[in-house]
């Protein structure tokens, strides 16, 4: 039987990079209300600097961004060493669908999506 107490030690963090205020706002705190650990960045550059610094289980990144996209951070993210490599990744976008992502270990959610779809995609549910 499992005891509840011990599995909140080991809260999923989560890195959201998302540029719309708002949405990086909204995101954070429904994501912070599952129990999870968040961090929230404006852009890939920003986010970059996280991950060469901590640990995430997941990163969740819009991919149309300014300053570096969330293509380039996948890129980067790629090339991280495993100690640093968030285990797994969510893209979302408005503008580009799945298929821009094509080959790669990354889930895809387009916008605008159901809060209740994200929080499943994070929990590991299929989409």
């Amino acid at each position: 039987m499992s005891n509840p107490e011990n599995e909140t030690k080991l809260r999923t963090r989560v890195l959201v990079v998302e540029d719309h205020a708002p949405t990086r706002l909204a995101m954070t705190k429904m994501i912070r209300q599952t129990g999870a650990e968040v961090i929230s960045a404006r852009d890939g550059e920003e986010a970059l600097g996280f991950l060469l610094g901590q640990k995430f289980d997941v990163l969740l990144t819009d991919l149309r961004m300014p300053v570096m996209d969330g293509f380039e951070l996948l890129k980067h993210c790629h090339n991280l060493p495993d100690s640093r490599r968030p285990e797994r990744v969510i893209a979302i976008s408005g503008e580009y669908e799945a298929s821009a992502l094509s080959g790669k270990p990354v889930q895809f959610l387009a916008k605008p999506f159901n809060l209740q779809s994200l929080l499943d995609m994070l929990s590991g549910k299929p989409n």
